[in-house]
């Protein structure tokens, strides 16, 4: 099983190379997860500078971070990507548990940590990587981390954010087309929600390739990531380390008012915003976000 991991991460890594090639070299390897799962983690950039941990969202792939790992980034820093559970080439356990319990999304983010040595990084994390992060924070704390970056992310620091209305003629059914087995029906609604992402449509290699990776997420994880606790107010407290907020005005995902408010129950926390960007700041504006990380991070470090 390790093996073919392996060897499909080398492939998918081959099949995006054909479209977008990234300039920094990854190396790959299997960390135990929480529960078990074999995580397919890649590590690169400058082995000296500080560590950065980025953590994708819902039904993505280490791959969503093309533009930070093709940039400047990993002449100064020490570049840490994975795939989570459930998704790219990590294990996907079929149980329902495996994707509700607080505590193994937790130690996911604690075991990679750990295993691959990263002293004290800066975690990244876009869109449902917020859950994760507090999932982390609620089980592990902040000591073994610096600071947080969170892109369009959804934390539930003070409850559930509603989602913004949509926009005309959007297909309204994407959500529950992603939870479909029927794959035609699936690849519909993942290829509305990839259109739902950026205000600019993606290139048209770039899109293939998205859709790909998410196509990677079986139904039944996405379905059941959906039981997920909504209220993670009790954290606000006990998140205090540096926070930056990445969040595009346009966004049809995160709500962008919901995303931003939570500064007022953090420490320390600051706010990007990206005016007219959507859901993916990081894909939208690589050039300004990559700076804006490069400098969060010296900062914290």
């Amino acid at each position: 099983m390790k093996h073919f991991r392996f060897v499909f991460g080398v492939l998918l890594a081959g099949l995006i190379n054909n479209g977008a090639a990234l300039s920094m070299e990854l190396t790959f390897t299997t960390v135990t997860g929480g529960g078990g799962v074999p995580l397919s983690v890649g590590h690169g950039g400058n082995p000296d500078g500080p560590d950065i941990l980025f953590i994708h969202g819902f039904s993505q792939s280490y791959l969503s971070w093309a533009e930070q790992i093709d940039s400047e980034l990993g002449d100064d820093f020490s570049i840490t990507v994975f795939d989570l559970r459930g998704h790219g080439a990590s294990g996907k356990p079929s149980d329902v548990d495996s994707y509700r319990s607080t505590q193994l999304w937790g130690d996911d983010i604690a075991a990679i940590i750990e295993q691959q040595k990263l002293d004290k990084p800066v975690l990244v994390g876009w869109s449902w990587a917020g859950f994760v992060i507090m999932n982390y924070i609620r089980h592990h704390g902040v000591e073994d981390i610096s600071g947080l970056n969170l892109v369009g992310a959804n934390t539930a620091l003070q409850g559930a954010v509603p989602p913004p209305p949509p926009k005309p003629g959007q297909n309204v059914e994407w959500f529950g087309q992603m939870m479909s087995p029927d794959i035609g029906v699936n690849l519909k609604g993942v290829t509305a929600f990839i259109d739902l992402v950026t205000v600019e449509p993606l290139a048209a290699d770039v899109r293939e390739t998205n859709i790909m990776f998410n196509m990677m997420t079986p139904h039944y994880v996405r379905s059941a990531m959906m039981g997920y606790p909504s209220d993670n107010s009790d954290l606000a407290d006990k998140t205090t380390v540096p926070v930056l907020i990445s969040h595009g005005t346009e966004d049809l995902i995160v709500n962008y008012k919901g995303g931003v408010a939570i500064t007022t129950v953090l420490s320390d926390a600051s706010v990007s915003t990206y005016e007219n960007i959507g859901h993916a700041p990081f894909m939208e504006d690589p050039d300004r976000f990559n700076s804006e990380l490069a400098a969060f991070v010296k900062r914290v470090q």
